[in-house]
């Protein structure tokens, strides 16, 4: 253990300089003196008080003036700073005087979950506490003070600040009439209703956002909330709008009746709505939904989501502000048009540590390879296959598999739809035959490969640590982790399928009952594959080689001829006559299970557990506990309140700022940490430039228009983009539609088809309704002299003229 030692509050005082904490003596480049100002202005309240028996009155020049007076001891003792040559002591000093009285709740959240972690850190003696004195401030969200003095009485008066005896007082006589206003009237959009999402919509309920009444042209304030999630147990400890009571019942809605209780201005201001942020979900959340926004909020917990909600605020212009946390880490960043780069323009860092291929698959030498090997499992059995025959048949008539991941798709979508259960029996007979291939089959098969005398080919034995000989595990009926297994496997294969499981199949007899009925299945012998022996010792081979960048493949060699496909697609189409359908006349055959770690009553940590314990017992490895295995399988980094709250109060200053439009440099992208502790604020970085061509260049948040009749040929389009941009277009992509495609029509043999597509109206070719009045493309283009397809060209409008 580390000891430290620490000044007293009062010696502290005498010092003649601030004892500030050494990581964040320079958190802002911008505010270096600040700390140095605060302090004095801290300890001339003190004395003020002392002197009056009160605070200073919100914005009274006298008190002001006596403010500065009494500053004036406390900063001659700090020999390091001289207020006469800082610019900023006086007004810094006079704004703290005018608005000690106000109550600005972000600044207090974060502030308070700093404050927090600190107490934390003296009980646990966990962290590295903060070596006496940090301050922070956002005085940007203040009204700017004129520099002539004669004129201060008159702006005070003009800023809006006297009190109404309203629950805002406390935020007006800080900000001003008029940044509370729009701070009323603005339309945000909040993705996300969990831990971050609940300290935003209470910082947004204290300061009163959103709230402000309809105008005479119908606008007023809006907060959006959106999360598809239900509250689980564990959502408690750190989601502090949500009760016991609560458990099971959608999050933003739940999250938003909440905030209604903290203030009741919210009521008819505040929409919680229950969708997925993603392209399922673009006719909800259109482009005209994003572009009537005043700022998007991000409380999510996955890049793929910030990666998309990104993407749409760049194509509607919308300013967005991020956040994420990781255990006592945290981050804002400030997205605004054209003006800074956006969540995307960064590479997120690779995970460190990934698991290699063989090592995974064959030769686990830890417990936790058995989970991620289990991990993967899951997906590709109870998600990425149903996905792929779900897709399959939603585009039954226009599918055409053209390489050999889309063969192998189509090879492994058959080959479900063949077997699929019809009673949950079958799913029992289903997962005993899983457990026969995961932990005898595939054991034996791998010593058959590797026997336990084989060498490898510098004659060294081939099992030696940390490759581990594996042994089988025969299935018994009453061992409760092959109970388990069969259970959370028969379960899940039901679901999928929307086949009744029995009502008691999580309970210990539940599970018993399921085992012995799987233990009456009969499995087949196994049979050694010398064509399988030669695939493992293949890709043990590369891996070595390699350092297994190789890719899995189970089963058949991918490549096949079309005479298969054809086969494949005529026994698709054959039993997808037999399935049922909907009223819209969509087949009805599978439901695929999306991993979703929070809830205990679906089977999938079940499965996970069960699946990588009977996997260590073949590698003799440790078990590992059901509530470790959903810690790992869930990649759950234990939430910190502490760090929830300070992130989302970060936050929400940034809100008031853009609300202001204060200059850019005032802005701030926070990276924070409390366990060392730190916190660094940075100006939000300027978009990358790509020059496209000597005179063309751009950034991600161009967007090039172009006006088009609904009529006009695909050619048109050619020429006016060739014309106005000097560029000429190679491929067009609508969504994830290809309309043309270049390397397609330019081979030999296509060259009607080419003219066919060239010559077509946007209104045969492209997908779009009578009342829309643009469609976005993502249009390749190359130099007009030729060349290589141009990277960061930007999304093209086409702007219909009629």
């Amino acid at each position: 253990p580390l000891q430290m030692t620490f000044v007293s509050f009062e010696e502290s005082l005498n010092k003649d300089k601030v004892l500030l904490e050494s990581n964040m003596e320079m958190s802002d480049f911008l505010k270096m003196s600040h700390p140095q100002i605060l302090h004095i202005a801290f300890t001339a309240l003190d004395e003020f008080k002392k002197k009056h028996k009160r605070m200073p009155t919100p914005w009274n020049i006298a008190d002001a003036e006596d403010f500065v007076k009494l500053a004036e001891e406390p900063a001659k003792k700090l020999s390091s700073y001289k207020p006469e040559e800082d610019k900023r002591y006086l007004p810094l000093l006079k704004l703290f005087c005018f608005t000690c009285q106000g109550v600005f709740a972000p600044l207090t959240a974060f502030m308070g979950g700093f404050v927090a972690q600190e107490a934390i850190k003296g009980i646990t003696q966990k962290f590295m506490p903060t070596k006496q004195y940090f301050y922070n401030d956002c005085w940007e969200i203040i009204p700017e003070l004129p520099e002539d003095s004669t004129k201060l009485e008159e702006a005070i008066k003009s800023f809006g600040v006297a009190e109404k005896n309203h629950r805002s007082d406390g935020l007006r006589l800080i900000c001003g009439e008029k940044l509370l206003n729009d701070i009323g009237s603005a339309n945000v959009f909040m993705v996300g209703a969990g831990a971050i999402g609940c300290e935003l919509l209470k910082n947004f309920a204290m300061i009163g956002l959103g709230t402000a009444p309809k105008d005479a042209q119908n606008r007023g304030g809006l907060i959006t909330l959106t999360d598809p999630d239900v509250i689980e147990t564990s959502n408690l400890n750190r989601q502090f709008l949500f009760r016991e009571k609560h458990l099971r019942k959608p999050k933003s809605q739940t999250a938003a009746a909440a905030a209604l209780q903290m203030n009741k201005d919210l009521k008819g201001h505040i929409v919680a709505r229950l969708d997925k942020v993603h392209e399922g979900t673009a006719h909800i959340f259109t482009n005209k939904f994003f572009e009537d926004l005043t700022l998007v909020a991000n409380a999510l917990d996955n890049v793929h989501a910030r990666r998309y909600v990104d993407s749409r605020c760049v194509n509607a212009k919308t300013p967005l502000l991020e956040s994420g946390t990781l255990g006592p880490k945290g981050h804002v960043q400030v997205i605004l048009p054209y003006k800074t780069e956006t969540y995307g323009s960064q590479q997120d860092p690779q995970e460190e540590g990934e698991i290699p291929h063989c090592t995974l698959k064959m030769f686990p030498e830890e417990t936790l390879h058995c989970v991620e090997w289990a991990r993967d499992k899951f997906g590709k059995i109870y998600s990425q296959r149903p996905k792929g025959l779900m897709k399959i048949l939603d585009e039954l008539d226009k599918y055409e598999p053209t390489d050999s991941q889309e063969i192998k798709t189509l090879r492994e979508a058959v080959s479900l739809l063949k077997k699929r259960p019809t009673n949950f029996q079958d799913c029992i007979k289903y997962a005993r035959q899983k457990f026969q291939k995961y932990y005898v089959n595939d054991i034996r098969q791998l010593l058959y490969t590797y026997p336990i005398d084989a060498k490898t080919k510098e004659g060294n034995p081939f099992w030696s640590l940390p490759k581990r000989p594996p042994t089988e595990i025969l299935f018994d009926s009453k061992n409760a982790l092959h109970a388990h297994f069969v259970s959370a496997c028969a379960c899940l294969r039901a679901n999928v399928f929307n086949i009744p499981i029995p009502k008691d199949a999580r309970t210990n007899e539940g599970r018993l009952k399921i085992a012995e009925e799987a233990a009456k299945v009969q499995v087949a012998d196994f049979k050694p594959s010398a064509e399988k022996a030669k695939e493992i010792a293949s890709q043990v081979d590369k891996e070595a080689k390699k350092g297994g960048e190789e890719e899995e493949k189970e089963g058949e060699a991918n490549t096949q001829d079309d005479n298969e496909v054809q086969n494949l697609m005529k026994d698709l189409k054959k039993i997808s006559e037999q399935l049922p359908k909907s009223k819209e006349g969509k087949i009805l055959c599978c439901l695929p299970e999306e991993f979703e770690k929070d809830n205990d009553e679906n089977f999938h940590i079940d499965i996970i557990y069960s699946m990588a314990n009977c996997r260590s017992s073949n590698y003799k490895l440790e078990p590992m506990d059901w509530i470790t295995v959903k810690l790992k399988a869930g990649r759950i980094i234990p939430a910190l309140a502490t760090t929830t709250a300070c992130i989302a109060g970060l936050q929400v200053i940034e809100l008031v700022k853009l609300l202001k439009k204060c200059k850019l440099e005032d802005m701030k992208n926070a990276f924070m940490s409390l366990a060392v502790p730190i916190l660094q604020l940075s100006e939000p970085g300027a978009p990358l430039k790509t020059k496209l061509t000597e005179k063309l260049e751009v950034t991600v948040w161009d967007r090039w228009e172009v006006k088009a009749s609904r009529n006009d040929k695909l050619k048109n389009l050619f020429e006016t983009i060739e014309k106005t941009y000097e560029l000429r277009p190679r491929d067009v992509i609508q969504g994830s539609e290809n309309i043309y495609i270049h390397a397609v029509m330019d081979a030999h043999g296509k060259e009607k088809q080419k003219e066919g597509v060239l010559n077509s109206k946007l209104s045969e070719l492209l997908d779009f309704d009578k009342e829309d009045k643009y469609v976005d493309l993502s249009i390749m283009m190359a130099p007009l002299k030729g060349g290589d397809i141009l990277q960061g060209v930007p999304t093209v409008r086409v702007v219909f003229t009629d």
